[in-house]
């Protein structure tokens, strides 16, 4: 099993790295949150991750290496960054040093070869399998359910699994199948698994009478469901959606039209059969046909091209059209090429505008107010300014770092300070200021 991802072509030749993963039993759920990270983590870097299975079956998920997978890639910083995602420790290094610069590199020939060894294995599992085998299938909706081999033939088979209540009918490539056929007849049910065949051998005689009505479809059910698997790539039909975006996604993708002007030309012949519904203006159909264009169709060939300029750029001007050409196809067809009207959800340019002009007098008139209001200065502090407590001079006392009041180093008379009970008594100023004071 490859994961790809970007343009891989450039990648060809280069060293592989091995990566460690945290655990044997958890290298498919692992597997799977790399695949997903991969955009976030690469971007512009295209990235090969070869995971060499040799053994697919019922929760079982064996690779030939133990919980170690190659990957290589033209940004050794990003295959660092691989270790963020939940499962994976990172790459193998020299030693227990785990620095990047020792990073164990394996040869391009060596990992071809585990490569072919692991294609000739996933061969192996599907060989052997005709029309009346019992098989277990691997992957989509219906996965690890077992079945009857109906129909086979260029490299797809038709699946008939019989449960309780009803019988379904599944077409699923033959590589997505393992061959059960050395199963018993009396234990080919559709959960078929080790405890099935633990349960035969420990109590045969008992066995047979537990899965007997498992075997056969209940005849009250006349006629089976059929459920077709429709591949990975294929995209989802909207029929029942008449909206433009559902129409040029069905255009670019099933159809397979990449012209913007042709795809405009058939949204505007549905327009004027009202078959899909109209928009307020033909600069939304522009922006619809750009966006699925861009995501639909160029990110797919290269996911680099971050806007429609750099299609444009790249790919020629034949990809450069405007919402007034889209004008020009149908001038009968009604509908503006821009909205004239302000929006009552107040999201159009004449709307904020309107907007702003009601709040600018409101905030003038504030401004104008805050004018007319002038504090007085404050008085400039001297060192004769006398304290309000102790009536000493401010040079008599402590300044703080920013010239705030603090400790007196006065001295104390009867005459002026109530805490001098004696007559002709001095010492000490007690006087405290601010903090000193709350102390």
């Amino acid at each position: 099993m490859i994961l790809e991802y970007g343009d891989v072509s450039k990648v060809q030749g280069l060293p592989w790295f091995m990566m460690e993963l945290r655990s044997e039993k958890t290298i498919e759920s692992t597997m799977r949150r790399v695949g997903k990270q991969l955009h976030g983590i690469f971007r512009h870097d295209p990235v090969e991750i070869f995971i060499p299975v040799i053994k697919r079956d019922l929760d079982v998920f064996e690779l030939s290496t133990g919980p170690y997978v190659f990957v290589r890639s033209t940004s050794f910083n990003a295959l660092l960054r691989l270790k963020s995602v939940t499962g994976v420790v990172s790459l193998v290094t020299e030693g227990d040093t785990n620095r990047p610069n020792k990073a164990i590199s394996v040869e391009d020939d060596y990992v071809q070869s585990l490569i072919k060894q692991a294609e000739e294995e996933h061969r192996k599992r599907a060989i052997g399998i005709e029309v009346g085998s019992f098989v277990r299938i691997l992957n989509g909706e219906t996965r690890d359910f077992c079945g009857m081999v109906e129909i086979i033939g260029d490299g797809k088979a038709v699946i008939r699994v019989t449960l309780r209540t009803k019988s379904i009918l599944l077409e699923t490539p033959v590589r997505n199948l393992l061959n059960l056929s050395h199963v018993p007849k009396e234990q080919r049910v559709y959960y078929y698994s080790p405890l099935v065949e633990g349960l035969f051998n420990d109590n045969p005689e008992t066995a047979t009478a537990m899965v007997e009505e498992d075997l056969h479809l209940d005849e009250a059910v006349p006629m089976p469901e059929v459920v077709e698997e429709p591949p990975a790539e294929e995209p989802k039909k909207h029929s029942r959606q008449r909206t433009v975006t559902a129409l040029v996604k069905k255009l670019v993708l099933i159809e397979g039209m990449h012209n913007p002007m042709d795809i405009a030309k058939a949204v505007v012949k549905a327009l004027h059969s009202k078959e899909i519904k109209a928009p307020k203006n033909l600069f939304i159909v522009y922006c619809i046909i750009k966006d699925r264009l861009r995501q639909d169709y160029f990110a797919k060939i290269d996911p680099s091209l971050s806007n429609y300029r750099d299609i444009i750029k790249k790919y020629g001007k034949d990809y450069k059209f405007s919402a007034n050409q889209i004008a020009k196809i149908d001038p009968d067809l009604g509908i503006p090429v821009q909205t004239v009207e302000v929006c009552k959800d107040g999201r159009s340019r004449e709307a904020r505008k309107a907007s702003k002009s009601k709040i600018q007098p409101a905030a003038e008139v504030k401004k104008l107010a805050s004018k007319g209001k002038q504090e007085p200065k404050k008085k400039k502090k001297t060192p004769h300014d006398k304290c309000g407590e102790c009536l000493h001079e401010r040079k008599a006392h402590k300044l703080s770092p920013k010239g705030a009041w603090m400790r007196c180093t006065g001295v104390s008379n009867h005459d002026i300070h109530p805490w001098v009970k004696e007559k002709g008594g001095s010492g000490p100023c007690w006087c405290k200021r601010f903090k000193e004071k709350e102390k």
